[in-house]
């Protein structure tokens, strides 16, 4: 085991309220598999607090990513350990089959790497089935429609988030493009809040819209969606990511 030096007592607090892990966390400070386990399962622990509270952003997209690291940095070292050559260790000759052996002698902190990568990805798979069933609940109770007549393009335009007691209506003004990656085109969506209306006989949707319409005056009528959900969520930290990705995805299928 790569043990070097242990941190002091102030770094364990410092531990104890960690809400974020940092990028480089597998292999800044201590190289030890049960304390990365601690680090690991301390942020862990902060995650599925707020997965319990219903709160999915900005835990369950730095989850992602730190998910994904872990797999990239697996597969380099899997690949980097198929590409080091072997020798012949024994010939079985009664089954023609050849058994070779890795020439490489990996050190004790590559072998202690692989220790912590080895534990923390079905860790964290784990905790990120649970994030995906919370987005998924949340998805589920989206309904999304248009209000008013069909814009030409719906490039850019507003959209009303409502949920209960739908009482009110929040009011945001989107941007949406495609953007070119390496793996494929994904398109992007860009929000600006603009107001908080209250809802009654004679304030619906049609006749706010239209209040946008003369307010904001545009060359061609945008596009105006309503996002209605049925339950009651935290709002910045799931409903409006979750209301953001549901409109994209309708939005691809127009």
């Amino acid at each position: 085991m790569f043990t070097g030096n242990y941190p002091g007592v102030e770094h364990f607090e410092t531990l104890l309220t960690m809400k974020t892990l940092s990028n480089d966390w597998i292999t800044e400070g201590l190289i030890d598999a049960e304390y990365k386990s601690y680090v690991l399962m301390t942020y862990l622990t902060t995650v599925g607090k707020e997965f319990k509270e219903q709160k999915l952003f900005p835990g369950f997209s730095d989850l992602v990513q730190h998910y994904q690291n872990l797999l990239s940095v697996k597969t380099g070292r899997d690949q980097l350990k198929k590409a080091f050559p072997k020798e012949l260790d024994r010939a079985d000759w009664e089954n023609f089959q050849l058994e070779f052996k890795d020439k490489t002698n990996e050190d004790e902190f590559m072998m202690e790497m692989d220790r912590i990568i080895d534990y923390s990805i079905p860790v964290m798979q784990s905790h990120l089935e649970d994030g995906k069933s919370l987005y998924q609940f949340v998805e589920q109770h989206l309904n999304i429609s248009p209000v008013g007549l069909a814009s030409l393009s719906s490039d850019e335009g507003f959209f009303f988030l409502l949920a209960p007691p739908k009482k009110t209506t929040r009011i945001y003004f989107y941007q949406s493009a495609m953007m070119h990656m390496p793996d494929g085109q994904y398109r992007a969506i860009h929000v600006n809040y603009v107001d908080e209306v209250s809802l009654g006989f004679t304030s619906t949707l049609e006749s706010i819209k239209l209040d946008l319409l003369r307010t904001y005056k545009k060359p061609t009528v945008p596009a105006t969606y309503v996002i209605e959900s049925e339950i009651l969520v935290p709002w910045n930290e799931s409903l409006l990511p979750v209301a953001k990705r549901s409109l994209v995805e309708y939005l691809a299928k127009i």
